[in-house]
């Protein structure tokens, strides 16, 4: 389950949409300024919140493959993957990292869309059993997948998945 959702988080990190370094300053009796959270910093963002607000205690990851590592190697049992789980999905929405899909134009989600269909076409004629991505959910649920992350990567390269 868990080379499942590292496969699933990749998914999402990699189909999400380039991000600006514009902050965003208001001007008013109170100066406040809301910074925007460049993409290559999500990892780090992810965990420092995992270690000061959930009491984990993550090695300052060097890129994303490193922190997808380490988080795979955190949980001993189903609750405990299930409990992890929980709180890197607070952190991303807390953070707003990789968008969601809802906040993509519908430009973007067409390509996605179109491109992840692909992907489970070219996957299913490899001998996978996945099915078809929807336009709620554009990504390729790899969930139900039986083979191993090693099993899997070889496939998705072969078919024009790239990290």
């Amino acid at each position: 389950m868990k080379k499942i959702y590292l496969i699933i988080f990749t998914l999402l990190f990699n189909s999400c949409s380039t991000s600006s370094d514009y902050g965003v300053a208001s001007l008013s009796n109170d100066t406040t300024t809301t910074s925007v959270i460049a993409e290559e910093d999500y990892p780090i963002v992810l965990t420092q919140c995992l270690n000061e607000e959930m009491a984990y205690n993550i090695a300052t990851p060097f890129d994303i493959e490193d922190l997808k590592s380490t988080i795979s190697q955190l949980s001993n049992s189903k609750d405990e993957e299930k409990q992890l789980r929980e709180d890197v999905d607070y952190c991303i929405s807390k953070y707003n990292l990789w968008l969601e899909s809802s906040s993509l134009n519908p430009e973007e989600l067409a390509k996605i869309y179109d491109e992840n269909l692909e992907l489970a076409k070219c996957l299913r004629e490899k001998g996978l059993i996945v099915p078809d991505p929807n336009q709620q959910e554009p990504k390729v649920d790899l969930s139900g997948l039986k083979e191993s992350k090693d099993d899997i990567m070889p496939l998705l390269q072969e078919c024009g998945w790239q990290k």
